[in-house]
């Protein structure tokens, strides 16, 4: 069986000012100021964005460094956007992608690839599940 991966999150007095832990490490999330919470720590959309960056950079790093391309540092650059298609309102993601040295055109449509295959994009392209339990 693969691993179930857990996070719990505890919302107290302070508006929308969140504490999330997951096993080893403890974040905070919060809402912006137009929304009625302080803008001290990234709301939830940034930490959604941030785990698709940087889960691409990781994944095409990983492939690079196995290939033995030297591709330097690699910025990821993810914009989650309303677009209006066919008359309704959808949510599109945009990632772009640079390298610090830049490789040859083949590698990089290869490691485009391979980016777009890193296991949160992959989650965020298939359908999900959810299900609220009562507890």
């Amino acid at each position: 069986m693969k691993e179930t991966l857990h996070v719990n999150g505890t919302l107290g007095e302070e508006k929308y000012l969140m504490e999330i832990k997951t096993t080893n490490h403890t974040i905070m999330v919060d809402e912006p100021i137009s929304l009625g919470g302080s803008d001290s720590f990234p709301n939830p959309a940034q930490y959604l964005l941030t785990a698709l960056a940087s889960c691409t950079a990781i994944t095409i790093k990983m492939y690079a460094n196995n290939k033995r391309w030297d591709v330097g540092n690699i910025n990821v650059d993810v914009k989650l956007k309303d677009v209006l298609s066919e008359g309704k309102s959808i949510k599109k993601i945009i990632k772009a992608v640079t390298f610090e040295k830049r490789p040859d055109d083949s590698q990089v449509e290869r490691l485009l690839t391979i980016g777009s295959k890193c296991p949160i994009s992959k989650l965020l392209e298939q359908p999900i599940e959810m299900e609220f339990q009562k507890l």
